[in-house]
């Protein structure tokens, strides 16, 4: 594994309503060596997850329409326990929902660094042999 790239191999689904927010964000996690799977909804991420795809992290977004990124997360839990969900945020009055929902926060504008040491401490890389 590259030194430079200590999530390489890592699958991340990125969730946003917005093409842009997803597609910046998407390329910043493939920039740390991800694979990144893509959806524009709490519905999309559900059914990808549903089908058996292979997902190491969720990045979503909180404020979208019919099922925000909190309720997401919540779903997720359910449906898939133990998987790791960092939720984006410009709103700090979210962040109470986002823990209590089971996920990490993660504020807007955040930087690269950030994000990269943020998915690292949920991937917990570091912590054992990556079997990736």
């Amino acid at each position: 594994m590259p030194e430079g790239q200590p999530l390489r191999g890592f699958v991340v689904l990125v969730v946003d309503d917005d093409t842009d927010n997803r597609e910046t964000a998407a390329a910043m996690i493939e920039s740390f060596g991800c694979s990144v799977l893509n959806a524009a909804s709490s519905d999309e991420a559900l059914a990808i997850l549903d089908s058996g795809a292979h997902v190491d992290l969720v990045f979503s977004d909180v404020v979208m329409p019919k099922i925000s990124g909190v309720a997401l997360a919540r779903l997720v839990h359910e449906r898939h326990l133990g998987l790791p969900i960092v939720l984006a945020t410009g709103h700090t009055e979210a962040i109470e929902a986002v823990t209590e929902g089971g996920a990490i926060p993660l504020l807007k504008p955040y930087s690269m660094a950030r994000l990269a040491a943020v998915l690292a401490e949920q991937l917990r890389v570091g912590d054992a042999p990556a079997a990736h």
